[in-house]
């Protein structure tokens, strides 16, 4: 898309903790229905490959302990593995990638102050989708960027218990619903509870998926520090 392009949303935002130290956005109907059919197509085309050759992230770069062990038990498609050599436009989630360009999410973004002050300087954005099935988790960890987007997706009816999404710090509890999109500074301290199925599912696709994406500053050729009016 186009920078700056604005296609109409049906978005119902919040910004939880404002004014404490540990605000953060909260953005129901993320994608428009048009754009929620094409991602789940991407989804469900990741979710059928394989279970051999798909990464975990037990054996990818995730948060540890200090004994090296993983913090994570999760499915991960890193789209700088996937669309390497045929380009990231190929990836319908990578397109929407838009949204956060435009002046509306950026007014909605703005009272995480001071933080939001860091967002409007990101240049760069690194993705991935996370698959969570039978006691799959997420231990307490922070991200190495500067903001995290977390966009949660599943088939409804819902077909397990768990996967709920915790700030321990500021012990914020962010309920587990389709479709909607957590947005927050990575230094904080966030973690997944484990995915318990009600009944053992006959095929795959039904755990709990999230689409990440981290967004960060890349300094200019000139070594020259961003733009604070961008």
């Amino acid at each position: 898309m186009k920078q700056g392009t604005f296609i109409p949303q049906n978005w119902k935002s919040q910004v939880v903790g404002e004014g404490t130290p540990f605000p953060f956005l909260v953005v129901d109907n993320w994608y428009n229905e048009e754009e929620e059919k094409k991602v789940w197509k991407e989804l469900d085309f990741y979710s059928s490959q394989d279970r051999d050759d798909t990464e975990r992230a037990e054996t990818s770069i995730v948060a540890r302990h200090k004994d090296g062990t993983s913090k994570s038990k999760a499915f991960r498609y890193y789209f700088d593995t996937w669309y390497n050599d045929i380009g990231h436009n190929k990836s319908h989630i990578n397109n929407f990638i838009y949204k956060f360009q435009t002046p509306e999410f950026h007014k909605m973004l703005e009272p995480c102050v001071p933080y939001s002050r860091s967002f409007h300087v990101t240049n760069r954005t690194s993705s991935l989708v996370s698959y969570y099935e039978e006691n799959d988790h997420y231990e307490s960890h922070f991200d190495s960027f500067t903001w995290t987007c977390l966009i949660w997706y599943f088939k409804e009816p819902k077909q397990f218990k768990g996967g709920d999404f915790s700030f321990p710090e500021s012990e914020y509890t962010v309920k587990l619903k389709h479709n909607r999109m957590v947005m927050f500074p990575c230094c904080y301290l966030h973690n997944v509870s484990p995915v318990k199925f009600i009944t053992p599912p006959k095929e795959t696709g039904l755990g709990r998926y999230t689409i990440t994406h981290f967004h960060y500053c890349v300094p200019s050729n000139q070594g020259l520090p961003p733009n604070e009016n961008k």
